[in-house]
């Protein structure tokens, strides 16, 4: 489902990607043959799904339409069909104002920052891992990846960092499950109703350094941030705290396991784990893509596109863009100048990739040095119901 040649013809493909869906049962298993042909054929295509959008699976178109955020909006949501439940600052913010929120919130994810957790996220990869080891194998999704995110997280926010069970369910069923829209939105509801009070508790009890102190603090363009406004930039960390980075790893543990030559490249040359999770990241892309609202009537890749129609941009395509890329389905960890937009691209560029970059590496140097011999339980490898926004495994069962 994550590489190209599953079988399907010609005839096939153009019928599925006539009308393309990313939510369907044939993206889940077909992803890649599905953008690539419509890549080929349609590169700037229009389907009905979902109230109707464009698709974009060029880089280039992607690029055009991600770096011109007055012309395309990320409000009021960046999926199709929407899931947000509430605002999600900054990502369904448009400039002018959304350059005021990043310049609070990049210091909190800066270079220097990050690498001061580094230390106490290596020791928790390690008593994670040391439990699994001890009962001889388990789920690498949800009893390393997801717990090591999921504490990291609600650690950097200042959140109780066991606390993290409170969030990933209703995240998860949000990203990945099939049930109705309204079903997985009540559980974002109590989700975020637990959270606002453990917001408000600390803005009288707070833990000093953290990234709600932080916020409650801070002055932007010469006022304090809201509780509401910091509400919903914590929801937002949560929520790509908690998924992306597991999922990356998920993808990515899969491979190996499937892959033990490519595993042993790693282990028996440190140096290059770097570059391949940059490798990695364009490949198996967690956000599959982004949309952006079009806030007048323009033209892409020569098709015209009306105003407040959206346009999903598919970073999956666009990162195995045979004219950015020689042979781009390859995985090659020593391959050169890559420039994945798989943390996006433009004024919205993901702030969390240098943490989300931290905790890949160290779970997979842990897994490296603790279980380089890591066997796939095959029947408990379950890739997620619908990997339409999060692409990622339900389970990923070993042994050691």
């Amino acid at each position: 489902m994550f590489s190209p040649g599953t079988g399907l013809d010609a005839g096939q493909l153009e019928d599925l990607t006539r009308n393309f869906d990313h939510h369907s049962l044939h993206y889940r298993t077909h992803s890649i043959d599905l953008l690539m042909h419509l890549q080929e054929h349609r590169p700037f295509a229009h389907s009905d799904h979902h109230g109707g959008f464009w698709i974009a699976t060029k880089a280039a178109d992607c690029l055009e339409v991600a770096k011109d955020a007055e012309l395309f909006s990320n409000w009021p949501a960046e999926q199709i069909p929407a899931l947000e439940p509430t605002l999600m600052i900054p990502l369904n913010v448009d400039p002018p104002q959304l350059y005021d929120y990043r310049a609070v919130l990049t210091p909190l994810f800066s270079p220097a920052r990050v690498k001061e957790h580094a230390v106490s996220v290596r020791k928790l990869a390690e008593d994670l891992l040391d439990k699994m080891i001890a009962s001889g194998g388990g789920d690498l999704k949800w009893e390393y990846a997801l717990p090591l995110t999921g504490i990291v997280t609600c650690d950097f926010a200042g959140l109780d960092p066991d606390g993290w069970r409170h969030y990933a369910p209703a995240l998860h069923e949000l990203s990945y499950s099939r049930k109705p829209l309204e079903e997985r939105l009540k559980g974002m509801a109590v989700m975020i109703d637990h959270m606002r009070g453990e917001i408000r508790r600390l803005k009288d009890e707070p833990v000093v350094g953290s990234a709600i102190d932080y916020l409650f603090n801070v002055e932007m363009a010469g006022r304090k941030l809201t509780v509401e406004e910091i509400d919903s930039i914590i929801l937002i960390l949560l929520g790509g705290g908690l998924d992306t980075t597991q999922a990356l790893f998920t993808m990515v543990a899969v491979y190996l396991g499937r892959n033990p030559d490519r595993r042993r490249d790693l282990i028996d040359n440190p140096g290059i784990l770097e570059n391949a999770i940059e490798e990695f990241l364009r490949v198996f892309p967690p956000t599959q893509g982004m949309s952006r609202r079009a806030t007048r009537d323009t033209v892409v890749a020569g098709k015209e596109v009306k105003a407040d129609e959206q346009v999903y941009l598919s970073f999956v395509a666009a990162n195995r863009d045979p004219d950015d890329y020689p042979n781009p389905h390859d995985i090659d960890f020593r391959r050169e100048n890559i420039r994945h937009l798989s943390f996006g691209i433009g004024p919205h560029r993901c702030l969390g990739s240098h943490l989300a970059r931290l905790e890949a590496k160290v779970l997979l140097e842990v897994l490296f040095e603790k279980a380089p011999n890591y066997q796939l339980v095959e029947d408990g490898v379950e890739l997620a119901d619908d990997i339409g926004n999060m692409a990622g495994y339900g389970r990923v069962q070993v042994t050691f």
